[in-house]
């Protein structure tokens, strides 16, 4: 079946949906549970969504999707950390006692599986359901992450050392003296990042069980999911989540709105059409990788003008024979950041934008030259 008739049929039965009954899209999405760092809330009446508190000051947890069936559970991404994906269960079990019969990843990047093991360690029988490149990368990356983080000697603890030296001396690096509200600031923040650090020393990298190519339709206990690997665009191969009876669009970090998008090693030049393609999706319900639940596209837009204008832009510079620094140097987008006022908000400092801007030229300069990122 090709996903040309298969878009067909999804609009033909979105707009039969719509007509024949209201959506929740209005109204403001009830939160069924939650604990100090997560709240659960109700998309339709089979299908959630885990939005998190980040794990450290410098690392987030990805948002989790659950989908109810008539005997177990459906599991969409499971977080950076294995205690915050313990928490998760335990909120899920304040909802229903079923097991989880399937987890689900997105992509390879370990805020979005570096949990599994909980699952796998909750709900031993547990399907764990990857794109068969993106298994690889989940456990290349883990073993990475894991030997790099905690290895002696390195960046993060050599950090980590220098904030624990700081708070000692009660003043930062430039001598400015704390009071009592940044003392305590970074006394939360020394003890996330020690909690983190223990948990990366003893992770149990868990591989994904069952591979698929392309496409992957199931009837999850009467519920129909389309899961699809749309390629390069946020990471090497993103896999998006449709439901298309309750119209619920899973998309990983294909968009991300924490405020600003993740652009790190992305793939612009393929991640621009995979964004237009999302726009066609009738979704009453977008769950992005992080950030709060949207119900319509004009995110997605944006993300897709912000991509289709740096690559332009970027393109002209090349045809100029600028070098990657003076493309950093010399691209502007504020044109395109005025347009969601919360990348210009309290939580985006000037440095966000000055990396997501530079590192977004980098991607672009290497994609349009067909050095990479394509």
């Amino acid at each position: 079946m090709s996903i040309s008739w298969l878009t067909a049929a999804f609009r033909m039965a979105a707009a039969a949906a719509a007509l024949a009954a209201p959506t929740l899209a209005s109204a403001a999405l009830e939160t069924v549970a939650a604990d100090d760092g997560a709240r659960m809330q109700r998309l339709s009446s089979n299908a959630y969504v885990i939005l998190h508190e980040d794990a450290t000051d410098e690392w987030p947890h990805g948002n989790t999707g659950v989908i109810v069936g008539k005997t177990g559970l459906f599991v969409i991404d499971s977080c950076y950390l294995p205690s915050r994906a313990r928490a998760d269960i335990a909120l899920i079990r304040k909802l229903t006692p079923l097991p989880v019969r399937f987890l689900m990843t997105t992509h390879w990047h370990f805020d979005h599986n570096n949990g599994a093991v909980a699952y796998r360690d909750a709900f031993p029988g547990v399907t764990l359901i990857a794109e068969r490149n993106t298994a690889r990368w989940i456990e290349l990356n883990q073993e990475y992450w894991k030997a790099l983080s905690t290895a002696e000697g390195s960046p993060r603890r050599e950090s980590l050392a220098k904030l624990e030296d700081e708070l000692v001396k009660g003043a930062s690096e430039d001598g400015k003296a704390f009071d009592a509200a940044e003392r305590a600031k970074r006394e939360e923040v020394i003890a996330r990042r020690k909690a983190e650090l223990a948990e990366l020393t003893t992770l149990e990298v868990v591989t994904p069980t069952q591979l698929f190519d392309g496409r992957l339709s199931l009837d999850f206990e009467g519920t129909p999911i389309e899961i699809e690997n749309r390629g390069p665009a946020n990471s090497p191969d993103d896999s998006t989540i449709w439901l298309p009876r309750e119209r619920i669009l899973f998309a990983g970090d294909i968009l991300v709105k924490s405020p600003l998008p993740y652009v790190g090693a992305s793939w612009p030049v393929h991640w621009a059409r995979v964004a237009h393609e999302l726009e066609s999706v009738p979704a009453a319900f977008i769950v992005p990788g992080h950030g709060p639940v949207m119900t319509d596209h004009a995110y997605t837009r944006t993300l897709a003008d912000l991509l289709d204008t740096t690559l332009a832009r970027v393109e002209a510079l090349v045809r100029k024979g600028r070098s990657l620094a003076q493309v950093q140097d010399e691209l502007s987008l504020d044109d395109i950041r005025a347009k969601v006022p919360e990348w210009s908000g309290a939580d985006v400092s000037e440095d966000d934008w000055t990396y997501t801007h530079r590192t977004l030229a980098e991607r672009a300069f290497v994609g349009v030259r067909g050095q990479g990122g394509l």
